[in-house]
């Protein structure tokens, strides 16, 4: 399945709320001081127009909103200092140290609920395994979900996460993106949610990140990863798994997509001995 080449749609930015774990568990995040400062001096910037013009500045009230959420994820600090690039064939992003002895490739879609899931369940064990240089995660993303939901927001998201990647970010903003799903039947991926899920991400936002997003920048490589996507023909969709090159099957080992122990059984029983 091809990915759908759709129109970019024109979206201003906005500020969000940092990103704190705490426990494992999910939290929403506090407001970020930025907001707060900009807010602040735009007021300011209004009264000292009005000042310099002989005028009386007339009240403006600042805006009080909560800026948006964003859901945090338990393996933040590993994630932040797991190195990534991009695969070999250029279609894929390797997460991880290229010394690790097992590759374990995941083929995921940005708004697939069930790989929502497997990175809930699984993602902190993976990030665990690559910071200890065990495995090697390679993650090739599909869009084609965009084909019979509303909105183009696999496109958008796939870009942002290559967009990531090429500011040293991915790690933590893939995880972001999944722990942020918008609900299925929604357009929620617009280009401003992924903004501001991107300023939970430290030093991601920015002049050309953002351009980026907005241009959709890395069309040309979501459609590639599609490419690659499907020509590896695997037989469970989303997630998928491939095991140094060699599907595995899930069907018969589902524990693999919720059960940490069964992960690790299966990376550690990949390794070569000595």
């Amino acid at each position: 399945m091809a990915a759908v080449a759709l129109a970019v749609a024109v979206g201003g930015e906005a500020s969000v709320a940092k990103a704190l774990a705490e426990g494992g568990r999910q939290r929403a995040v506090a407001e970020q001081s930025a907001w707060s400062l900009n807010g602040a001096e735009a007021v300011d910037a209004v009264t000292r127009q009005a000042a310099v013009r002989g005028l009386t500045a007339l009240p403006v009230s600042r805006d009080t909103r909560r800026p948006p959420m964003v859901a945090d994820v338990a393996q933040r600090s590993a994630l932040l200092g797991l190195p990534a690039r991009l695969s070999p064939d250029g279609a894929g992003i390797d997460v991880g140290y290229p010394d690790a002895p097992v590759t374990l490739t995941v083929f995921e879609d940005f708004r697939c609920p069930v790989t929502r899931d497997f990175e809930s369940a699984q993602g902190a064990t993976l990030a665990d395994l690559a910071t200890r240089h065990a495995v090697l995660v390679r993650y090739v993303v599909e869009s084609s979900l965009d084909q019979r939901l509303p909105g183009p927001g696999a496109l958008f998201a796939t870009n942002a996460a290559r967009a990531a990647l090429a500011h040293g970010r991915f790690p933590l903003y893939h995880a972001l993106l999944f722990a942020n799903q918008p609900p299925e039947s929604e357009a929620g991926f617009t280009e401003n949610r992924l903004l501001e899920i991107a300023s939970a991400v430290p030093g991601l936002r920015g002049p050309a990140f953002d351009a980026e997003v907005h241009r959709l920048w890395y069309r040309a490589w979501v459609a590639g990863a599609q490419r690659s996507y499907d020509d590896a023909h695997v037989h469970h969709g989303t997630p998928s798994l491939l095991l140094n090159g060699q599907e595995v099957d899930l069907g018969a080992q589902p524990q693999l997509l919720r059960d940490p122990a069964a992960l690790r059984a299966l990376v550690r029983n990949a390794t070569p001995s000595g």
